[in-house]
Formats: C-alpha cells, structure tokens, sequence
C-alpha cells in the first residue's frame, strides 16, 4: 500500500482537477461541432507534424443562408479537432491555404481569427498561424510543476501511461490503418537507428554518443507512444496524449537516466518497442496490451528507487 503526504494529496487533485477541465474544453469543442455539422468533403488521411504527414484542405461551397467564412472555419475547426492538423504545425499562408480552399482571402481571414479567438491556433512571429495546442496549460504545465515538487511522482506516471496507453494499444491494434502502420514503422526506425548510432556512448566514447543516447533517444521513444496514440482514432485521447506531450517526453529522458544508473539493459528496452509494433500490426491487441504492461513493468524495475505499489 503507497503512503502519500498531504501536500501531495492536494497537489493530484489539483492535477486531476486539470484532466478534467482538459476533457470539458474538448467536449465542448466536439458538441460545437456537432451542432453545427456539415457534408465537406474532407481527406480521409490524418496528419500531424510528429509523423510527417501532410494535411489536405478541400475546396468550400457554402450551402444556402450559410457564410463562406463559416464553411472554412468548421473545416479548419474539424481538421484541429480530428487531429489532421497537430498541435504545433503551421498552416500554409493565407495566399496558399485560400488558393487550396478555393476562397477569398477576407473569408479565409474572418475564419482565421475566430479560430484564433477560440484559441485553437496562435499567431506566430514573421506571421502566419500554429495549431495551438489546446489543453497544454490546463494539463501539462500543473503537472510538470507538480513533478518537479514531489519527486515520488515517478511512479504515479507511470501508472497513468499504463492507464492511457494500455487502452490506447489495444485500439491501435483494432484501428490502425496501412497508414498509422508505416508511421508507427517510421518512428520505429528512428528510434532503432538513433540508439544504434548512440549506445557507444555507453562505453564512455564520446560525450556527444553518450548525450544523444539521454536526450535524442528518450524523444524519439516518446514519439513513438505518440504514434501509438494517434493510430487509437479516438479523439479526445489523441488530444490528451498532445497535451501531456511534454510531460511524458520528460518522463521518458528521466527514466532512460535512472536505467543506465541502474545498469539495466538498454537493448532490451529497444526491443521491446519493436515487440508493441509487431503485436499492432498484426492488429492483435491482447499481445500489444501484454506488451506494453511488460515495457512499462521493466521501466518501473529498472528505474531506481521509486515508490512500492
């Protein structure tokens, strides 16, 4: 049985009370949505900016006593939404993405900042807009301050990935397409070659090998569980997994640390990305979820002291 402090107490809830406004605010951009749904025709690709993909804007005729810029915002709107535009990408410029729309430039500013305005994209310097990413402050940043303040939190994270990413591998296994299966492949290779370009460093040549393999490979770790996720189609937990991007990519370099203190085997914990992988592609999901318990199993035997559950 885990003893917490009261100071500690507070600060989950606190945390908690954060996922919760998260999951409002895109419940409520969702019900927006709905009560304003439209036939667009839209590409049936995603895409996100951690997995290369490109997004595709359709051409907008607006229906009957409908505004032209309200077309091209519930289009733009649905695009964020859905995930085909990630947090953090670019929109093409103003002269681009009307040209793509088939609309005037005013219209297409008139939509632009609306979105703006629900703070679903943020100007960016030089000009030009990012997806913004939503729920980021309601959830990432109170639970990075709340790590940083209680150091015992290693373990409470990893009990929420395996919360989140249990379910989430059993959808991928269930929904992946052909394309979520050449991006999880992608970010699988890079994770491959990066630490097999690195592991030198674990026998002390080079501090840049050695300092590529606690900061560029934990990344790319994360970006895989990213991939992961996104191939779940379910889209609040997409978001949510953007949200607490950060959160998790910090995690991931503090656990690669603690590992190599612990002198465990790195390969192994490599390998065991390309055993998830399998286990989604051939969409069997009670091999991924069993997969991922035991990835997340040797992260928690492997990391040091941390809390007993």
């Amino acid at each position: 049985m885990r003893y917490r402090t009261t100071g500690r107490a507070a600060a989950l809830s606190e945390a908690s009370s954060c996922i919760v406004a998260s999951v409002i605010f895109l419940s409520r951009t969702q019900a927006d949505m709905s009560s304003n749904e439209s036939s667009l025709p839209m590409s049936s690709l995603p895409a996100s900016e951690s997995s290369g993909a490109v997004a595709s804007f359709a051409p907008v005729t607006p229906p009957p006593r409908l505004r032209l810029s309200d077309m091209v915002y519930e289009q733009l709107e649905t695009m964020v939404v859905e995930g085909r535009l990630a947090p953090g990408s670019a929109l093409p410029s103003e002269r681009d993405l009307a040209q793509q729309m088939g609309v005037s430039r005013p219209s297409l500013r008139e939509a632009l900042l609306r979105l703006e305005s629900r703070g679903l994209i943020v100007g960016r310097a030089g000009g030009g807009y990012l997806v913004a990413n939503a729920s980021q402050p309601l959830l990432a940043e109170p639970l990075s301050q709340l790590m940083s303040r209680h150091s015992k939190t290693v373990d409470d994270v990893l009990e929420m990935r395996e919360v989140l990413e249990a379910k989430a591998v059993e959808l991928a296994a269930e929904r992946a397409t052909p394309e979520d299966i050449a991006r999880l492949a992608k970010a699988l290779d890079a994770l491959e070659a990066a630490y097999a370009a690195s592991r030198d460093g674990l026998d002390g040549e080079g501090d840049a090998k050695g300092q590529s393999l606690l900061t560029r490979v934990p990344e790319l770790d994360a970006h895989f569980h990213l991939a992961l996720a996104e191939a779940t189609h379910n889209l609040v937990l997409v978001h949510l997994m953007h949200a607490i991007f950060e959160l998790l990519r910090g995690s991931v370099v503090d656990n690669y640390r603690a590992i190599v203190d612990h002198g465990a085997d790195l390969a192994e914990l490599i390998d065991q990305h390309r055993r998830i992988f399998n286990a989604v592609a051939s969409h069997d999901a009670n091999s991924a979820q069993r997969s991922l318990r035991e990835h997340l199993a040797f992260i928690r035997n492997n990391s040091g002291d941390v809390e007993s559950v």
